[in-house]
């Protein structure tokens, strides 16, 4: 895995701590499950969208499955921004 810094700098919140978002939450214009682990390297775990949880039960944790996911970096209130929303549409595990 790749060495990734304990901040970013957001152009929404500033400089704050991180966490990795899979590129389809990052891409979604409606949320489609918010699923996360329960690492606590970083500012918040790694989350993942519906399809990659489906994906990881099928084929379960590996470096394929993290490349196609596409993780991201982003602050932690984008996390948690992210989070709020599928929340809120009742999309979140």
């Amino acid at each position: 895995m790749v060495q990734l810094p304990r901040l970013i700098k957001c152009e929404h919140h500033g400089t704050q701590g991180i966490g990795l978002v899979c590129q389809h939450i990052l891409l979604a214009k409606e949320p489609d499950g918010f699923f996360w682990s329960d690492d606590t390297d970083q500012a918040r775990p790694d989350a993942w969208c519906n399809d990659c949880e489906e994906k990881l039960l099928k084929d379960e944790f590996s470096e394929g499955w993290y490349q196609q996911a596409g993780f991201q970096a982003v602050c932690a209130l984008c996390w948690d921004a992210a989070k709020e929303r599928a929340e809120a549409a009742g999309k979140a595990e």
